[in-house]
């Protein structure tokens, strides 16, 4: 079977409108998004419309359970906007994001296990550790090493960055961030193909010029959600 994985939108619906185009193209026997609509940038609502009306399986991302917690007074909307943009507080605006959207939202899980082909898979937003928050980069040492055994492949999201390793039998996937790329090689996908067991990964290039206008009407304080979007490999990270 083909899989798709990809993670991490933050509202860039140019970048999503994309992939859809690219998935006319592929033509795969299942989608997974591995969390993480909210924040940074704008246009959340028609992204959890098509994600909610497309039959894919869809996890529930940190940002995501930020944005709940916001709606039910358990999170300070100033905080969070003053780190990653005012997308939060325009998404807290009535009707900015329809009723079906949020129940959708609400019935996310950040993990979920698949059975394809014979293999065991499992998916995290973040990590088997922590599955809403835990972080593992390329280069990260991998704690509770134990929590992977079960699976022949953990796909994992949140920290943007791409990553093919192996802990033992088990091959650890990160598709990258479809919406804001950090490790300088774009915004990304990943296909896994469970019959041959190879993993290959798709750059999406799309009209950048229309979302840094409106990071400029709308953030303009906050040069760090344009310049993320075309940096090179750094060492410090947003998280």
């Amino acid at each position: 079977m083909k899989l798709i994985f990809f993670s991490d939108i933050h509202g860039n619906i140019g970048a999503f409108q994309e992939f859809q185009k690219r998935l006319q193209q592929e033509k795969p026997d299942l989608v997974v998004f591995c969390g993480d609509v909210f924040g940074y940038y704008y246009q959340q609502d028609r992204i959890l419309t098509a994600l909610r009306e497309s039959g894919w399986l869809c996890l529930l991302g940190n940002h995501d359970r930020c944005f709940l917690e916001l709606m039910d007074g358990l999170r300070n909307v100033e905080s969070l906007s003053q780190k990653y943009g005012s997308s939060y507080v325009r998404c807290l605006r009535t009707g900015a994001i329809s009723e079906e959207n949020v129940a959708f939202l609400r019935s996310l899980k950040p993990q979920v296990q698949l059975d394809m082909d014979g293999l065991n898979i499992a998916a995290f937003h973040g990590s088997p550790l922590d599955p809403l928050n835990g972080r593992v980069y390329p280069d990260t040492p991998i704690e509770a090493a134990e929590l992977y055994a079960p699976y022949d492949f953990v796909v994992l999201g949140h920290t943007h960055h791409k990553m093919v390793r192996t802990l033992g039998n088990t091959t650890l996937l990160n598709p990258g961030s479809l919406g804001q790329q950090r490790d300088g090689r774009g915004c990304s996908y990943a296909t896994l193909d469970t019959c041959t067991r190879t993993i290959s990964f798709q750059v999406v290039e799309y009209g950048i010029s229309s979302l840094l206008g409106e990071i400029e009407a709308n953030d303009p304080d906050k040069p760090f959600l344009a310049s993320v979007l075309t940096r090179t490999p750094l060492k410090e990270e947003i998280t």
